[in-house]
């Protein structure tokens, strides 16, 4: 009889220890993508739409074949890349997507630039 009462005993502290164990995890998850800096005098005149289009872009999601000349698209490019953080530049040539940006999306790319580092230098 005892040792069904501290089996018993047993099963129910494990029990009760893996119940509490996933509350007890650290942080808090968020699923929702984080909000764009909002480096402007004016918070409520940033266009979000543009901006997500550039952060694509910038990852290199979003991209369109034979989108635009390369001559035409480099200068806007070497410029946006002079814009960057020196840690982003390491990491990210913005000179590689020349010729491959439609007009909407280099602009996008330049608005995300200016918005994301243009007002840490």
């Amino acid at each position: 009889m005892k040792i069904s009462v501290a089996r018993t005993l047993l099963l129910s502290a494990l029990f009760g220890v893996s119940l509490t164990a996933p509350a007890l995890a650290s942080g808090s998850y968020s699923g929702r993508a984080p909000k764009p800096p909002t480096h402007s005098a004016d918070p409520a005149k940033m266009d979000r739409e543009k901006y997500g289009l550039g952060q694509k872009v910038y990852d290199g999601r979003v991209m369109t074949n034979n989108g635009g000349q390369a001559e035409a698209q480099l200068p806007r490019l070497k410029a946006a890349q002079m814009k960057l953080s020196a840690d982003a530049a390491k990491t990210k040539n913005l000179s590689t997507l020349a010729g491959k940006l439609s007009a909407p999306q280099l602009e996008a790319l330049e608005y995300f630039v200016e918005q994301r580092f243009g007002a840490r230098k």
